[in-house]
């Protein structure tokens, strides 16, 4: 197993991949297979795996409990684990020991090395300042409780640059992936986090396995130019995008939940051939080449610019857009829809009163009442994407 460089706060060398636990392998009748979950971790870790990585959250609270499982017989001793606070459940500052001491319970531990303030964002300010949780995660740290402290991540660059400034983090866990190069917070809000001396995790490498399950025909042939530049016969574009991240020495390891026995043979061999600096320049620029061509893939000719942020019924138009977009692009409609779903009622297409105050300041010049119209026929009609969009 290659491991790499974290950062001058952290002397622990990760493994150029790690395990997430939120995408376990299930039952037929949707409930988490425990004892596959446990083999494959395991699995993993005898293979060189050194990086578990869970939340609250995942599955429903059992990722924590099968880590615990995983964790027993000495395996405990062979990896460094990740967790979460989920800051959307706080209600009052006694909720973060409450939830803390709770994930210690469930992992069987009783001390946990990478601790996260989950899923921060432009809203997370008021939160983290009306619960004190920077205070709170510092104190977990002096009393032992926590090794190093961080932030998992969900908005742009801006935003990203203001949560580094904010604290004395030892790392962060950011989505980073060739279709998200330059946004939301890209190859430059990696650099800036590592300047600031924070540690680098990147989580969704594959954009939640969306750049491999179904790749269109015009980008398939890139990808078979992609394997050509890199002197092999046999088309594989999972690793190729991985190679193309840890290629950044910036970046300490990646995250990938893993479901398979196949997916987590295929990631441990891909890791052990990982290698900074390893693209030249030809293979950086067939990167940028396709990923244009994923991102030419739209329905909808929405730049995400969000002046229509300002809608009187806070209808997350440019969100739902992007979401729209995303089953063009990747011949997908599963997963695009089950993101919609996070979106509360109130925020959703359907809600579109048909007001018009985002027409006049949009500048694409795009009919959104319109838009919202179709887009809610895909996701709350459930109806097929290319009956609505042909």
């Amino acid at each position: 197993m290659i491991y790499r460089h974290f950062s001058e706060k952290i002397s622990f060398k990760p493994s150029a991949i790690g395990f997430g636990l939120m995408r376990l392998p299930m039952r037929a009748d949707n409930t988490t297979d425990v004892e596959e979950s446990i083999r494959l971790v395991r699995h993993s870790i005898d293979q060189g795996v050194n990086f578990l990585d869970t939340a609250y959250v995942y599955h429903g609270g059992e990722s924590e409990k099968i880590m615990a499982k995983v964790l027993k017989d000495g395996y405990r001793e062979k990896v460094k684990i990740a967790d979460k606070m989920p800051m959307w459940l706080l209600q009052e500052e006694g909720d973060l020991d409450r939830i803390f001491f709770e994930q210690l319970e469930r992992l069987g531990v009783d001390k946990i090395d990478f601790y996260m303030l989950h899923s921060l964002s432009k809203n997370s300010f008021a939160t983290i300042e009306k619960f004190n949780a920077l205070n709170w995660i510092e104190q977990k740290k002096a009393d032992g409780y926590i090794e190093y402290a961080g932030f998992s991540f969900h908005d742009d660059l801006t935003c990203l640059k203001q949560l580094v400034d904010l604290h004395d983090w030892d790392f962060c866990l950011l989505q980073f992936n060739i279709i998200d190069m330059d946004s939301p917070v890209g190859a430059e809000g990696i650099r800036y986090a590592r300047e600031k001396g924070l540690g680098i995790i990147i989580m969704e490498g594959l954009r939640g396995g969306q750049l491999t399950v179904s790749i269109p025909n015009d980008i398939r042939k890139l990808w078979d130019e992609m394997a050509k530049l890199h002197g092999v016969t046999k088309y594989n574009p999972a690793q190729f995008m991985l190679d193309w991240i840890w290629d950044n020495e910036d970046v300490g390891l990646i995250i990938s939940g893993m479901s398979t026995f196949e997916q987590v043979e295929q990631n441990v061999n891909y890791a052990n051939m990982s290698v900074i600096n390893k693209m030249n320049q030809e293979q950086q620029e067939l990167f940028k080449k396709i990923r244009q061509a994923y991102l030419q893939r739209t329905a909808i000719n929405c730049t995400k610019c969000d002046y229509c942020k300002m809608c009187p019924q806070k209808i997350a138009i440019a969100y739902i857009f992007d979401q729209l977009n995303e089953i063009k692009r990747y011949d997908n409609q599963k997963t695009p829809t089950f993101r919609y779903g996070f979106l509360g009622e109130e925020r959703r297409a359907n809600k579109c009163t048909d007001c018009n105050a985002c027409v006049p300041i949009c500048p694409q010049k795009l009919d959104i009442p319109a838009l919202l119209k179709l887009c809610s026929k895909v996701f709350d009609e459930k109806l097929a994407f290319c009956d609505v969009f042909k």
